[in-house]
């Protein structure tokens, strides 16, 4: 009996990669559609990451400005009765001349 001699596994393996080239065609396509799509995504959530960063920058800031503007009025609450008090009582700043210093004892 003769033994029967088999074509080397990379001959056959080359032979069928020939055959069915649109399967690994389609194969390639499939893999580099996955991996776009995972990159995709990977960049979707940086930017939200980044997005969500810059909302809660600018709420810092929104509430920082609110704080100013309240103190600002706070500031400017002393000249507005400063200013009625001249205006309608007829009330003026007090001369130096006319100061008298009382004792505590």
């Amino acid at each position: 009996m003769t033994k029967q001699r088999y074509p080397s596994l990379m001959k056959m393996l080359l032979q069928d990669l020939l055959q069915h080239k649109w399967i690994l065609l389609l194969s390639v396509v499939v893999i580099g559609n996955a991996l776009s799509i995972v990159y995709t995504a990977h960049l979707n959530r940086q930017l939200t990451g980044e997005r969500d960063d810059l909302l809660s920058h600018r709420d810092t800031l929104d509430r920082e400005w609110r704080h100013l503007v309240v103190e600002q009025n706070a500031l400017t609450e002393h000249s507005r009765v400063e200013r009625i008090a001249q205006e309608q009582l007829g009330m003026r700043d007090v001369e130096p001349e006319q100061e008298v210093l009382v004792s505590w004892q």
